[in-house]
């Protein structure tokens, strides 16, 4: 999912970020798939990790 974060080299006002956080809140609850429990999100992300390090492509 792409984010799209606000350009942090121009000067960010609260009302902005808080605005496109809370619609990455939104979207992130509004997403129909399924939850990965925490577990396989940190085997997965340590897969990738390692990965990275070996300098392998994801």
């Amino acid at each position: 999912m792409k984010t799209n974060i606000p350009d942090i080299q121009q000067p960010l006002d609260t009302a902005t970020y808080d605005a496109w956080f809370r619609a990455q809140v939104q979207a992130s609850l509004d997403d129909p798939r399924p939850s990965i429990p925490d577990e396989e999100a940190r085997r997965i992300f340590a897969i990738k990790r390692e990965k990275l390090r070996q300098g392998k492509k994801l």
